[in-house]
């Protein structure tokens, strides 16, 4: 049978979401407000939650209900076989979110419902109480309450997706497994041509630079247990070992050179345990160096920088001085290759004085920022 499933992502990557959802072998796809729609069967729901880069989240659609009082919500929502789905005994949380149009009824209510129709429905069909703990749940229930109308839906993610498994704590101020990817995306790398981070920090970018240049399922470091569709009643262990065996099986032998530098040795050695950790460390060459002594390591390729904030790590400022001298360093020294810059969106970005060939805002964190993206001729 086919599963429905919606992806929340950022808005600006709802077609790069659509567009990884359909390499994979997702049907019915498409996009809304920061958020992709797919169908799939249980081979390709599983390849989701293994190879999507880009999105934190993968909700299975439970139903979508009438939801003009508390009442009605309750009515419908136990009618949902939760026991058919989940153990009694499993921690359950819920989450409730509203949309602009969202309604009178507080959602803190509409979680309140929900719960006690999970309650009914184990106490009618199984006779037992389901678990009331949401402490570490495996099972996640939520609920979008829109225009009088509540979908309901389980999260078969459990831990966040862009948690891959190979973070070395350290650094001050990782960026996200899946922003890292998105940069990526957004500069349409494909691991066939050289990649460079010189403010590689911990790796982040450049690990997920160096998965997709082999070809490497971004999830396949996540343990036993780690998704939340491993404890529903219809997790098949066989077709599940069969799609990670299809992936390792699909990775290839680097085509290209991925390299890595930062000023300050520490956090290259927490960007070298990282890489070893995902077991990508003979595939990125590591060095210390200032970002103003670099050279571009081949004729052509990617370059992606995530500045620091507020200081450089020599303590003078990151202003608009310090974007000029960005912007002629790019121009004298990385002729022939596509530069990105993350930054912070409050910095006067157009002090590089370079043309922007692509421009993408995002969220690091709490923190807003800018992709902003040049071909240096």
């Amino acid at each position: 049978m086919d599963y429905k499933f919606f992806a929340p992502c950022p808005d600006q990557l709802t077609e790069l979401v659509a567009a990884e959802v359909t390499a994979i072998g997702g049907t019915n796809v498409h996009t809304a407000y920061c958020v992709v729609y797919f169908d799939a069967c249980e081979e390709v729901a599983y390849k989701a939650h293994l190879h999507l880069r880009l999105v934190s989240r993968l909700c299975r659609i439970l139903k979508e209900i009438p939801a003009q009082s508390p009442r009605i919500i309750f009515d419908k929502a136990r009618r949902i076989r939760y026991d058919n789905l989940f153990s009694s005994d499993l921690p359950i949380s819920i989450n409730v979110a509203s949309g602009n149009a969202g309604g009178k009824i507080e959602t803190h209510l509409i979680g309140s419902k929900l719960r006690e129709a999970i309650n009914d429905c184990f106490e009618h069909h199984k006779n037992v109480k389901p678990n009331q703990s949401s402490y570490k749940a495996p099972i996640g229930i939520n609920g979008y309450f829109n225009k009088n109308r509540l979908l309901v839906s389980i999260d078969t993610s459990n831990e966040s997706l862009h948690r891959r498994g190979y973070r070395e704590e350290g650094h001050p101020a990782p960026i996200k497994e899946s922003l890292a990817a998105a940069c990526l995306a957004v500069c349409q790398y494909d691991g066939t041509i050289p990649f460079y981070d010189p403010m590689c920090g911990s790796g982040t970018i450049v690990i997920e630079a160096a998965q997709i240049a082999i070809n490497r399922a971004p999830l396949i470091h996540r343990q036993k247990g780690g998704f939340g569709f491993e404890y529903l009643h219809d997790f098949n262990p066989e077709v599940w070992q069969s799609v990670r065996a299809q992936a390792k099986a699909g990775e290839h032998a680097l085509k290209t050179t991925i390299h890595a530098s930062d000023i300050e040795p520490d956090f290259i050695k927490i960007a070298q345990k990282t890489a070893a950790n995902a077991d990508l460390e003979s595939e990125i060459q590591f060095s210390v160096k200032d970002f103003f002594k670099t050279e571009k390591p081949a004729e052509n390729g990617l370059l992606i920088i995530n500045i620091p904030y507020g200081v450089r790590m020599d303590e003078k400022p990151v202003d608009g001085e310090y974007l000029v001298e960005i912007g002629e360093y790019f121009k004298n020294h990385y002729q022939g290759w596509r530069c990105a810059m993350l930054a912070p969106t409050d910095l006067p970005i157009k002090m590089i004085r370079l043309k922007h060939q692509k421009k993408v805002q995002f969220l690091n964190g709490t923190v807003p920022v800018t992709l902003v993206v040049y071909d240096i001729f």
